[in-house]
Parts: structure tokens; C-alpha cells; sequence
């Protein structure tokens, strides 16, 4: 495949039948047995938009390479394209090769081959902050938050939410975080202010803080890849959430004075925020400030997980593939309407 004068074909434009060449990252590999006992190597490659599976069978020329063939890399691809109903678009490889700089003129570009969030880092920060500042008013409370966050912040920034489900692309983790944010700003407000004669009040500052912190734990659980999030060793045998309540209680223990009553409401908000013991939450919320930040962090990682699964539906149905996220259920496309203007990168 020569790296000029060649035309490109984004993956995520591939129709039935095409046969073109794509710049791509390979996902991962999967190694497994047929029926008659015969290898094969299943590869995974992914643009901004869309990933697509490379079955590669015993025979396959590419077979015996393949498992030299690096996860996380870029690779220039010659591909013919076939949809099928029950795995959707798959590709049979024709060629491939490692994606150089020399590629670069034929529009090769690696940030192009991962999804981030559209938002940025620092707006988001920002727009964090700035609620830090408005709910957390108890002094201790705001010095841990900002502790964490400040001495965190570069990982923050990069890492995906998840390794699948929702927000599993750069940024993630920071989007769902602010997202979350936003919507219990609204909420804590709304709630506060209509069961006024709750003694004590509910406390915004602890709603706040654990939304905030709530999966700090999973820069601990994550490895950040571009490509993929990937578990490390300590997050598959202890997981985000333990990990998370113990970085907030050895912070809380630095800070003097700081109120225990405060930090056994927080800790709990953040071991109970998957709601239920069969989604790995070590304890049910027990606290009003718990039951929100769980119910705000359900909403949130759904909402997400449907919008995206909507937008990168490739089907000619009116519904789109079942959605694991949702207990297998399709979502109804709707009538599209003419776009608008795009939405303004600033999050408040």
C-alpha cells in the first residue's frame, strides 16, 4: 500500500461491500477455537466513531502476523467492508501496515482514531470548581475536595469514565464528573428548598464532595490507554470504590479537625453511590445525600451510554441494537430534524 497520492476512507464510512483503505487502532485481540477445533484471532480496530471487528481465521494470510500485531498503535489497513445483521459491520483485512509520520500526508492523524470528549479539560475544571466554591462551604470539606482534585488533576483530565459502558473515551471520567455536577446542582437546590424542614438539612456539601469523588477511585482502578481503558491488577481484585473511600479517608486523616460526621457521610456516599449490591456496591444509601449521588450516577452513565448508542447507530431500522447498558433493550430513533448551529464548548 504506497503512503501517497492514495484516497482514504474513514472506517466509520465503510458500506457494505466497499473495499478501501482506513487508518485505524487496533482495540484488541482475541484469541479463540471454531467448532472443528481450528484457531482463529478476532482484531478489533476503531476510528473516532465506530469500531469494527477483523475475523481472522486459521487460513487467513494474516493469520500466522497477527499475534505480533501491537494493541494501542495505529495501523494503515486495505479493507473490504460486509455488514452483517448479528455483528454489524466487520472487515476482512487485505493489507496492513503500521501507521508512520510518512502517512501524515495522506491526512493519517492518531487523535482522529480515539473519541474524546468534545468539551475541554479546562472548562470543565472550571465549571467544577465554581460549584465547589458555591456548595462546599464547610472549610474541611472544600480543603479535601481541593486537595484531591489539584493533586490528581493531570490523570483526571485524560482518563475515560469506564472501560466499557459509558464514557469510555478520553476525558470521560472529568465529563461524567461535571455532568454530574451540573444536574446535581439543580437537584440538591430543588430538594433543599422543598423538604425545608429536614433537621439536619440536607447537606449540599456532601452531595457535592462525593459526586465529586465518587470514582476518583478509578485512576486508581484504570490504566489509561488512548485506545482503551485497561484494569490494572489493583482495580480488578479490589475495584474503584474501595479504592476511592480509602484515598478520601488517608486524605481526611492529613487534614486536622477535620469532622467525622462529615467524613462518615462522605465515605458512605461514595461506597453506596452504585445503588445496589448487585451493580458492586459494598452498602445501600442510606443517607439522603447517598440516594441522590447514586440516583444522579445512574442517570448520568445511562443517558450517556443511550445518547452515544443512538448517535452511532449504523441500522436502517427505526430502532437501534439492543443495548447491554439497558438490559438489552432497543432505543426508537425519532424523525431527524434539521441540524442547528453547533453547541459552544463552555460548560457551566
Amino acid at each position: 500500500m504506497p503512503s501517497t497520492s492514495t484516497v482514504i476512507t474513514r472506517l466509520s464510512d465503510l458500506v457494505d461491500g466497499q473495499e478501501a483503505v482506513c487508518f485505524a487502532a487496533l482495540v484488541r485481540k482475541t484469541r479463540g477455537t471454531t467448532k472443528a477445533n481450528q484457531p482463529f484471532i478476532k482484531c478489533l480496530f476503531r476510528d473516532k466513531d465506530v469500531s469494527c471487528e477483523a475475523p481472522l481465521w486459521h487460513d487467513h494470510r494474516y493469520f500466522p502476523e497477527a499475534g505480533s500485531w501491537v494493541e494501542g498503535i495505529a495501523y494503515r489497513i486495505q479493507v473490504r467492508a460486509s455488514f452483517n445483521i448479528r455483528f454489524g459491520m466487520q472487515i476482512e483485512l487485505l493489507g496492513i501496515q503500521p501507521a508512520t509520520e510518512a502517512d501524515a500526508v495522506d491526512g493519517f492523524d492518531f487523535d482522529e482514531l480515539y473519541e474524546t470528549s468534545k468539551y475541554s479539560a479546562a472548562s470543565m475544571t472550571e465549571s467544577i470548581r465554581q460549584r465547589i466554591d458555591r456548595y462546599i462551604t464547610q472549610p474541611h470539606l472544600k480543603q479535601l475536595v481541593l486537595r484531591i482534585l489539584d493533586e490528581n488533576l493531570e490523570l483526571f483530565s485524560r482518563m475515560q469514565a469506564a472501560a466499557a459502558m459509558h464514557h469510555n473515551y478520553t476525558r470521560g471520567l472529568l465529563e461524567h464528573v461535571w455532568s454530574m455536577s451540573r444536574v446535581g446542582s439543580l437537584l440538591v437546590d430543588h430538594y433543599a428548598d422543598y423538604y425545608d424542614g429536614l433537621n439536619p438539612p440536607l447537606d449540599k456539601g456532601v452531595v457535592m464532595a462525593a459526586i465529586i469523588l465518587h470514582d476518583i477511585g478509578k485512576l486508581r482502578e484504570l490504566s489509561y490507554n488512548p485506545v482503551e481503558a485497561r484494569y490494572t491488577k489493583e482495580g480488578s481484585l479490589l475495584g474503584h470504590i474501595i479504592m476511592g473511600r480509602d484515598l478520601v479517608r488517608d486524605t481526611a486523616r492529613t487534614i486536622e479537625g477535620f469532622p467525622e460526621e462529615t467524613l462518615l457521610c462522605l465515605e458512605h456516599a461514595i461506597l453506596s453511590h452504585h445503588g445496589k449490591r448487585e451493580f458492586g456496591a459494598p452498602v445501600l444509601p442510606m443517607t439522603l445525600e447517598a440516594l441522590l449521588v447514586s440516583f444522579i450516577d445512574d442517570l448520568d452513565a445511562k443517558m450517556n451510554a443511550a445518547a452515544r448508542h443512538l448517535m452511532q447507530s449504523r441500522t436502517e431500522d427505526a430502532f437501534t441494537d439492543k443495548l447491554f447498558a439497558l438490559e438489552n433493550r432497543k432505543i426508537y430513533k425519532g424523525i431527524p430534524v434539521e441540524a442547528g448551529d453547533p453547541a459552544e464548548d463552555a460548560p457551566f
